[in-house]
């Protein structure tokens, strides 16, 4: 029977021999150590069953039977002392992993840098350096393997900092980038009005990660309910009906970070946008309940 405790001890009983270790407090292996545990665990079954006795210390391995030979008695006791040098290492290797609470709590509350992007000409990449202008090659290769859009903008990363290569393009001081196909008529959407629009999403590489176009129907939510990215929502404040833009939003003005987005925190976004209807929002009572007309 094995029996591993890490709260009382750390046992390892074979029939014949048994390694106990002192107690030790519990610990937060990592996948790697689990996998090790788990391969040990299983070796310590198959060695389990060619030794007998019990365990009679709980700091030495003890192999002894009356009815054993001489020779036998030196082939079990070496087999129960590999048991325990193994079941040894892993505890070891257990305790290496110790990551204390205090010590998760404060990793987790340093924030990382944040990236800042920096729009410039292109012209400006006749100045760049090797290294800079290796990574844009890359990025201009990448992106014509990924088919973006005719003038889509260069990223280049340096640093902490990404520069923006793009020509024709407006910035915010927010630091939202913008560029406007078609400027569309009538007013600017407000806070409280449903948006309909059709966008599709790039990244960095030119890749195409979303899209209404290609789920057949255009995008529709409400202004001011923190429904949309912060920078796709001050890029499409300004827009009027009919407009086409496409909108360079910047990782501080990018979505939260969190599994359930597919955006990276640490990348720019861009967008391509078309405003297709503003509606008016009104709330409507029925009895004891309510709910939002927009027309």
């Amino acid at each position: 029977m094995v029996v591993w405790s890490a709260t009382s001890h750390a046992s390892v009983a074979l029939h014949g021999h048994c390694t106990l270790f002192p107690a030790r407090k519990p610990w937060r292996t990592s996948t790697g150590a689990r996998i090790q545990t788990e391969r040990v665990r299983q070796r310590l079954k198959h060695l389990k069953r060619r030794c007998s006795g019990a365990c009679n210390s709980a700091s030495n391995v003890r192999c002894s039977t009356e009815s054993e030979t001489s020779s036998q008695h030196v082939t079990r006791r070496s087999l129960c002392l590999s048991a325990a040098a193994v079941a040894l290492s892993i505890s070891q290797s257990a305790q290496a992993c110790t990551v204390s609470s205090y010590d998760l709590a404060a990793s987790s509350q340093q924030a990382l840098p944040e990236a800042t992007a920096v729009l410039q000409p292109v012209a400006t990449a006749s100045k760049f350096k090797p290294g800079q202008k290796q990574v844009l090659a890359i990025n201009k290769r990448v992106q014509t393997q990924n088919n973006a859009p005719l003038g889509f903008p260069n990223f280049v990363r340096d640093g902490y900092e990404i520069i923006i290569l793009a020509d024709g393009y407006q910035e915010t001081p927010e630091g939202l980038i913008w560029k406007d196909f078609e400027e569309g008529k009538g007013s600017l959407p407000q806070d409280g009005q449903q948006v309909t629009f059709d966008y599709t999403a790039y990244n960095e590489s030119g890749a195409r990660i979303d899209s209404t176009y290609q789920k057949g129907r255009p995008a529709q939510t409400r202004l001011g309910i923190n429904g949309l990215i912060p920078g796709f929502e001050k890029g499409i404040k300004t827009m009027k009906v009919g407009g086409k833009r496409r909108l360079v939003v910047a990782p501080a003005l990018g979505p939260p970070v969190g599994p359930s987005t597919f955006f990276s925190a640490k990348q720019c976004e861009v967008f391509d946008v078309e405003l297709l209807d503003i509606k008016t929002c009104r709330r409507r009572q029925v009895a004891m309940f309510s709910d939002v007309v927009c027309e």
